[in-house]
């Protein structure tokens, strides 16, 4: 009976997702899709090697895992613009550890595992670091999706961090325990980390937007009360928040405003992230055509600057307190819903 280890599974399930992504965003980010690619392969080296007991792909294997983190790092410097930070452009460097692997296999095969273990937690935290900027940081994500962009970028740098561990796991068990525990590892925990990252990436590949070329350059109000108040007439005179490519970068472009300084005046005077700010003038406007009972719901979703359902519902909900549908019911029985928030003291 032919024996399919898990590992050719997950790689089918890869691939399957892979198909997925090209179908539904034909312009999805290429360094997501070749990570997706890298992970179908590294699964399927890792079936080979612990389902068939051949060590000899074992250096292959190595640089195939040392470019998972690279790879998941360029994807998401992605979008951050270049005015953001240059350095987290600098796509060069990050083909140092896998040329570091490409030596090591030929000169000192032995120090392979360390040297993974090192690579994987060094971009876990180089990952988690632009984590921790938060979702604004990502200026080139489009703004309804930015948070969900910054959900796959933290699940990214979890998984990185894990892949270390359980490496470190692997490792111990062959050097100390002849491998007795390895086997057991690789199934439970990177097969399965390898499906995280490849649906991390998935994820994330959506999203990206081209960049705003120029800019127009303006006086900068000395006040972050004075910046939301600029934003506010500029997006409201405009109607900026129908934009479904709106990204923080080209907010701040028409705003003639840093985009950092545009996040920091948002989150300072109102309390929430741009994306939320954005949503509001979104969710006021659905509102407002929700008197109107001829627009179907889906119809008015797009109208309004959301790209999906799912979206809308739960933006409109977090605003109104209610979904679209019971605010249309109770309108129509003149039982007024109040918004949560005043448009005009956004």
């Amino acid at each position: 009976m032919l024996f399919i280890p898990l590992p050719f599974v997950a790689a089918l399930l890869l691939l399957v997702l892979l198909a997925q992504m090209s179908l539904r965003e034909p312009t999805a980010n290429r360094s997501f899709r070749s990570l997706v690619i890298l992970l179908a392969a590294l699964s399927v080296l890792i079936g080979i090697r612990w389902g068939y007991s051949t060590e000899r792909l074992l250096p292959v294997q190595a640089l195939f895992a040392s470019a998972v983190g690279p790879l998941a790092w360029i994807g998401f410097a992605a979008f951050v613009s270049r005015q953001e930070s240059q350095r987290v452009r600098r796509l060069w460097p990050h083909a140092l550890p896998t040329a570091l692997i490409g030596v090591l296999a030929i000169a000192r095969p032995q120090w392979l595992d360390v040297a993974l273990i090192v690579i994987f937690a060094w971009y876990a935290v180089l990952l988690a670091r632009l984590a921790w900027r938060g979702s604004d940081a990502l200026d080139l994500a489009r703004i309804e999706e930015a948070p969900l962009v910054h959900r796959a970028l933290q699940a990214m740098a979890a998984t990185l961090l894990l892949a270390a561990i359980a490496d470190s796991l692997i490792s111990v068990s062959i050097r100390w325990f002849e491998g007795a525990f390895a086997a057991v590892i690789v199934s439970a925990a990177t097969v399965p980390l390898i499906l995280l990252l490849g649906i991390g990436a998935a994820i994330a590949s959506r999203n990206t937007t081209p960049p705003e070329k120029g800019e127009t350059p303006r006086l900068v109000p000395d006040s972050d009360s004075a910046v939301v108040a600029t934003l506010i007439a500029l997006i409201e005179e405009q109607q900026l928040y129908r934009d479904h490519n709106l990204t923080l970068q080209r907010l701040a472009r028409k705003a003639g405003i840093p985009a950092r300084l545009l996040s920091q005046a948002v989150n300072g005077v109102c309390g929430r992230n741009l994306s939320q700010f954005i949503n509001d003038f979104r969710v006021a406007e659905a509102c407002r055509l929700l008197e109107n009972v001829d627009i179907p719901i889906t119809t008015l979703t797009y109208d309004v600057g959301f790209l999906t359902k799912s979206n809308f519902n739960r933006e409109f909900r977090r605003v109104t307190g209610v979904s679209p549908t019971e605010w249309r019911a109770r309108r129509a029985s003149r039982q007024e819903p109040t918004l949560k928030f005043a448009r005009r003291s956004l």
